[in-house]
């Protein structure tokens, strides 16, 4: 309307030249610029509504972009009157629930993570395309990955063979996989895992369950079971070989009978003494529960020593008891029987003729230690760290005395009581163990 009107303005200044005479005499000119100024007041009344309607519309437009991106921003606010308003409401609702879903999105995916990482398995895991998707710091430590490890193919994470030829069946076969994998310093269980995520994708897993511990008790037992077969057969070979000589007529020596039979009874000893110490090392090894109780520690020492009496006049050994008659320590016996007894039985067996034993003990603050003292040989440094082994004899030339299970008896017990045993060796002229066990309160 405005530019008709406009043209026809235009038009008779420009073609009529009695335009301006009647514009002036019919008082047309009043009527036409009362036109043009409503048709100009209209015009910009539309114009920005138009642009009102349009800024609504890209704001909501630019609202659902933001969704699709799931990048939520600040609400759609528009007034009540504007015809996008119920439109801007549904627009505000569906983005806070996008933003409380995306914030439980976040929330789980964080879970998943932490949860990933606090496994003391080792985890990684490849997407269709073979790629590293995420993986914990246990299997970065296994396979000494890089700090970003993330979309590299198996064949860069991977070097022992065993693993490249396990990843690739089972993207060949799409069926899990399981065997033992042996490194330089541990052996691992390993699984792989094909996990269907939906149609056309899917991901791999590969987890490591370390089993080195397990192994190295498997050696154990079977190298316990050996020498123990190995333990029982030497006094029980004696015992049959010199029963079946005596048998065979040398009862009639009396002298000879005689020597036999001391024999014997010494093996028989030597052969209770190993499967008393195979009982005490069984009981040890296991969970149980401690029986703690006052003990007169000085008092405790000498019941024990008395045991040994005989073996101490025959050595000709000095004992000297450096314990306060009042010092008291809560503990359980059994396991206190067993350390000092095994240590002082250790003393006696490897000292010198004419030696001495020293019982020392020493309170602090949270604990108390006692030491053994004996002026026997020393222990060389390389055969320290092994001595508290079952059947492990420091001095192989007197293999047969003892049942070489003492000191892994000791060590199990000391273990039951929270303690720890140490070695000092040379010590003087000999060698001194050092026992450090916590002062357990009422």
């Amino acid at each position: 309307m405005l530019e008709v009107i406009l043209v026809v303005f235009v038009y008779g200044l420009i073609f009529h030249e009695h335009f301006w005479t009647v514009w002036q005499k019919e008082g047309v000119a009043w009527i036409l610029l009362a036109v043009l100024l409503v048709a100009l007041g209209n015009n910009l009344i539309f114009e920005h509504q138009k642009k009102k309607r349009l800024a609504s519309e890209m704001l909501i437009l630019e609202k659902l972009t933001e969704m699709v991106a799931n990048n939520p921003g600040r609400h759609v606010l528009l007034a009540k009157n504007d015809e996008f308003y119920a439109i801007s409401r549904q627009v505000n609702r569906l983005q806070t629930k996008q933003r409380s879903l995306m914030r439980k999105y976040e929330q789980q995916n964080r879970d998943y993570l932490s949860l990933l990482q606090s496994l003391t398995s080792g985890v990684i895991v490849f997407d269709q395309h073979k790629q590293v998707v995420l993986y914990n710091h246990v299997a970065q430590g296994i396979l000494q990955l890089g700090s970003n490890a993330k979309e590299q193919h198996f064949y860069q994470v991977f070097t022992a063979a065993e693993l490249i030829l396990a990843t690739q069946k089972v993207y060949q076969t799409k069926k899990d996989q399981r065997f033992l994998w042996q490194t330089k310093d541990a052996w691992y269980e390993v699984q792989f895992v094909y996990v269907p995520l939906s149609r056309h994708h899917y991901s791999v897993m590969c987890i490591f369950n370390d089993i080195t511990e397990i192994k190295q008790i498997e050696v154990m037992q079977r190298e316990f079971m050996a020498n123990a077969g190995h333990e029982l057969k030497t006094p029980l070979t004696a015992i049959q070989g010199f029963s079946e000589t005596l048998l065979a007529g040398a009862l009639d020596d009396k002298e000879t009978a005689y020597r036999f039979v001391k024999i014997i009874s010494e093996q028989s000893a030597h052969l209770k003494e190993l499967i008393d110490d195979i009982s005490a090392l069984a009981k040890n090894s296991g969970p149980q529960e401690l029986r703690l109780e006052k003990i007169a520690l000085r008092s405790f020492c000498g019941q024990l020593i008395a045991g040994y009496t005989q073996k101490i006049k025959e050595k000709n050994l000095t004992l000297q008891l450096e314990i306060p008659k009042d010092f008291t320590v809560r503990c359980d016996k059994r396991h206190l029987q067993h350390i000092i007894g095994n240590l002082l039985q250790n003393a006696i067996r490897y000292n010198i003729n004419g030696g001495k034993i020293t019982l020392k003990v020493n309170k602090k603050l949270n604990e108390w230690q006692l030491f053994v003292y004996n002026t026997g040989q020393t222990i060389k440094e390389a055969k320290q760290k092994r001595i508290f082994e079952r059947f492990y004899r420091a001095d192989q030339s007197r293999s047969n005395e003892g049942s070489g299970l003492g000191l892994a008896i000791v060590k199990e017990s000391v273990l039951a009581l929270s303690g720890r045993i140490t070695v000092e060796s040379p010590y003087q002229e000999g060698t001194r163990f050092i026992l450090t066990l916590p002062c357990f309160l009422n």
